[in-house]
């Protein structure tokens, strides 16, 4: 479906909406030439009349030096910073991560935090844009409404109601803080990184890449979306959280094995296979992991990782190290396989039951 492109009268009116918003001329047209008009508008609206400044100018205002600034621009995933503007409010924004750095937590770390928000920023704001097009803009426009109109709707709703969406992720983000400064963990070898004891997993989609070649776009999103629901639904409740979606697959982790097995059970339960959902192989492993800018790493993962191709459709296969500590559960061991990565093959077992089952 192709959205229709304003008529030139319109474009004359958006225009002049700009330029209410406090649009430049020289702004108008960068902005016709490289992304539209409607993404100038929901700049100047989050700008609030604050006035954009440049890279020389942020670096001052932060009492840093330019290549400085571009490099935390930079990890916050914004391209080309010699010659981006951004606004003041963004630049003041980010002294207390520029303190930080110097203060406590060095500049290395600082821009791997910079890297973890900038990442989870963009998903977010990504997804949040692509929904408000499919529906609000897409329909909007196919039954004939002005794109002026149709960007001063949106410009409507996000004066209305970013700020308590701002809150609210505010809240959600405090609460995790408050998750995971209650967790287990220790020292790495190093005293420099953090190491926590945990069950990883990773679930795959059987089928995905043939599946991708046959269904429409709708229906591929629409099984992304319930894989994705179901996966992140299925470990909160049985003690385990995602990590990162990769691919046709999510890693997840779970603070102790007993719940990590749970969790793979009933993801492998959730997904059987029938009304054009395909069944899932998961692979479980548990041991010491290092846990650096919100992801795991270590031996442990690549274990995970491994053992979730060893595992048939609808099925878990776990490590040895799982079999032993959720003893409740009832397992398989399973022939010797060498694994890439692994030189001894090690023990792996199929997860068959729970405990009483």
């Amino acid at each position: 479906m192709t959205v229709p492109a304003p008529e030139p009268a319109d474009v004359v009116r958006l225009e002049a909406y700009l330029r209410s918003l406090g649009a430049t001329d020289d702004e108008i047209v960068a902005a016709r030439e490289a992304h539209g008009l409607g993404p100038l508008a929901l700049e100047l609206a989050l700008r609030a009349g604050s006035e954009p400044v440049g890279l020389d100018e942020a670096a001052a205002r932060l009492g840093a030096t330019p290549d400085e600034v571009a490099r935390f621009w930079r990890a916050l995933g914004f391209a080309d910073p010699a010659g981006r503007r951004m606004s003041a409010r963004f630049v003041d924004a980010q002294t207390v991560i520029s303190e930080a750095a110097t203060l406590w937590l060095g500049e290395e770390t600082a821009l791997g935090i910079a890297r973890v928000i900038g990442a989870s920023a963009a998903k977010l704001a990504e997804a949040i844009v692509d929904a408000y097009r499919i529906a609000f803009e897409v329909p909007e426009l196919s039954a004939g409404t002005n794109y002026s109109d149709v960007v001063e709707g949106y410009i409507g709703i996000t004066r209305e109601t970013l700020p308590a969406f701002e809150a609210f992720v505010s809240e959600v983000f405090e609460a995790h803080l408050v998750r995971v400064a209650g967790s287990a963990w220790m020292p790495g070898e190093d005293s420099a990184t953090t190491s926590r004891e945990l069950a990883i997993g990773f679930v795959d989609l059987v089928g995905y890449t043939a599946l991708a070649r046959t269904l429409d776009a709708r229906a591929l999103a629409a099984l992304v979306n319930r894989f994705e629901d179901t996966v992140g639904d299925v470990l909160v409740r049985h003690g385990g959280r995602p990590v990162k979606t990769i691919g046709d697959g999510v890693m997840f982790a779970a603070d102790s094995p007993q719940a990590g097995s749970a969790a793979a059970l009933a993801l492998a339960a959730a997904f059987p296979g029938s009304a054009g959902a395909p069944p899932v192989r998961v692979g479980l492993a548990y041991g010491s992991v290092l846990s650096l800018y919100g992801d795991y790493f270590g031996e442990v993962v690549n274990l995970a990782a491994r053992l979730v191709a060893l595992a048939n459709p609808g099925t878990v296969v776990v490590s040895e190290a799982v079999a032993a500590a959720a003893s409740e559960h009832r397992f398989e061991r399973l022939p010797e396989q060498a694994l890439k990565g692994f030189g001894t093959p090690p023990a792996v077992f199929r997860l068959v039951g729970g405990p009483g089952s």
